[in-house]
């Protein structure tokens, strides 16, 4: 399982990546610390959670995935929804992420959330 991070998608996440922080591609399905609602509908809903180095994610997000960022922290059951090559591009109309596999678009609206600045706030 491998998620391609495009050159357009990495210049929107410059600014959140560095050293001292860990990334989360989380499925928002209510479940964790950091949900808050969980959705009932069909569809797959993913955010890109950005927090502290030093924070143990470890309870909930104890899965990794490999990336072209390096390895993404995820939730271990949330695999069962991934695929083997997917993809996460920016929509240049609209200035979203966008999270797609070879076969189907996963979520057009990947939010990127800022754990780490909400929590010193």
């Amino acid at each position: 399982m491998f998620l391609t991070i495009t050159d357009a998608a990495q210049q929107k996440l410059a600014k959140y990546i560095s050293p001292d922080k860990q990334v989360i591609l989380d499925l928002d399905d209510g479940v964790g610390k950091y949900s808050k609602v969980g959705s009932c509908s069909l569809n797959m809903s993913y955010r890109l959670l950005v927090v502290d180095k030093s924070e143990d994610i470890s309870h909930d997000y104890s899965g990794t995935l490999d990336s072209t960022i390096g390895q993404l922290h995820i939730k271990p059951y949330s695999t069962q929804y991934l695929d083997d090559n997917m993809r996460l591009d920016v929509n240049p109309r609209l200035n979203t992420l966008g999270l797609s596999s070879d076969s189907e678009q996963m979520d057009p609206n990947v939010n990127i959330v800022d754990i780490a600045k909400e929590m010193k706030e």
